[in-house]
């Protein structure tokens, strides 16, 4: 066998070197393209107050920020004004007052259809058919300014408003798109909310399907999309008994949703009294002081983060159990202070 001669060597330590320098040359380039060629994504916010509560959107976009974003709040304004449980001009009034049949437009229709369905599905936990105890608590037209006048009804009074509730009492006509309440009144502030993230959803990614950011209104956000193309969005899960966050999950789709007994309440005798009424008492429950649901969509983590503040940690083993089949996920706060955790939570409380 030939003995390499020093030319060799020179030339395989040239070749070598050539070798060295062109895979640097590579990852140069390859560094200067994700550094200064990245796509520019610059985010804008927009704040408005509807569904009585603050919102806010904050949106990379591809088309003009501003005129999405008015058309985003008008259709949170129209879907505010048309569900309204306790304004006159409103749908879900008309109805609620009607003692016959009332023929409805499909939006409604679906809605109301939908909130029945979810009822059966929560063993009416979610029950969109209490508008006349939530009336009775003072919950209808609530207001900071107006918590310390309200007063616990008599036990009577919550059990003659119970009578006239119930979703078991609505009947619906599928062919004429026609519903009867039976003398119940809908209130559907556990999933209008979530439907109007959704629609916020959708007229975002009608108008620009790679828009990302989000849209949040009084805590419950639904995700337009990953920041800035491809990182999670941190959200804080606040402390319902203070101003931090007790834990953080990571989005990059989906919505999340939180109900608690920290927004709408007042307190008598050293007890809070909250909106969250329990359908099978007519009190507030008591099993729970705060719910965080994530979900696929942002109706569903609206509906259920109710449904399972109902439940409470009484039927933590049904919420564990059930929920998570609808592709939602659940953190409980009880009022011990415990942290309850579907299965599928910890999922979100990593980044992968």
């Amino acid at each position: 066998m030939r003995k390499k001669s020093s030319g060799d060597i020179n030339k395989l330590t040239k070749l070598s070197l050539v070798s060295t320098v062109l895979i640097v040359v590579i990852v140069a380039i390859i560094l200067i393209v994700a550094v200064f060629f990245k796509p520019n994504m610059k985010y804008e916010t927009f704040e408005t107050f509807s569904l009585g509560t603050y919102v806010q959107l904050r949106i990379s976009t591809s088309v003009n920020p501003s005129v999405l974003s008015k058309e985003i709040f008008n259709e949170l304004d129209r879907i505010t004004k048309k569900f309204d449980a306790y304004s006159e001009d409103s749908i879900i009034y008309k109805i609620n007052h009607s003692n016959d049949w009332v023929e409805v437009d499909d939006e409604t229709f679906a809605i109301l259809d939908l909130s029945l369905q979810y009822a059966k599905k929560t063993n009416f936990a979610f029950d969109p058919t209490l508008g006349r105890v939530i009336d009775l608590w003072g919950f209808s037209k609530f207001s900071e300014k107006e918590a310390s006048s309200l007063v616990v009804p008599r036990k009577e009074d919550i059990e003659e408003a119970l009578k006239l509730s119930g979703a078991k009492l609505v009947e619906i006509d599928y062919k004429k798109k026609a519903v009867k309440t039976n003398g119940v009144w809908f209130d559907l502030g556990g999933i209008v909310k979530g439907y109007a993230l959704e629609r916020a959803y959708q007229i975002a990614k009608q108008a620009d399907p790679n828009c990302t950011g989000f849209i949040e209104a009084g805590g419950d956000i639904r995700i337009l999309g990953p920041k800035f193309g491809k990182e999670y969005w941190i959200i804080g899960i606040r402390n319902p008994r203070g101003n931090d966050s007790i834990d953080y999950i990571y989005l990059k789709s989906g919505a999340v949703a939180t109900s608690g007994d920290y927004e709408r309440y007042f307190i008598v005798d050293g007890k809070r009294y909250h909106h969250l009424i329990d359908s099978k008492t007519g009190y507030p429950a008591d099993s729970a002081i705060s719910a965080t649901v994530i979900s696929d969509d942002a109706i569903k983590a609206d509906v259920f983060s109710t449904a399972a503040f109902v439940l409470g940690k009484k039927n933590w083993i049904y919420t564990r159990t059930i929920i998570p089949k609808y592709d939602s996920e659940v953190f409980l706060v009880t009022p011990e202070f415990e942290y309850l955790k579907t299965d599928g939570f910890e999922y979100y409380e990593k980044t992968y």
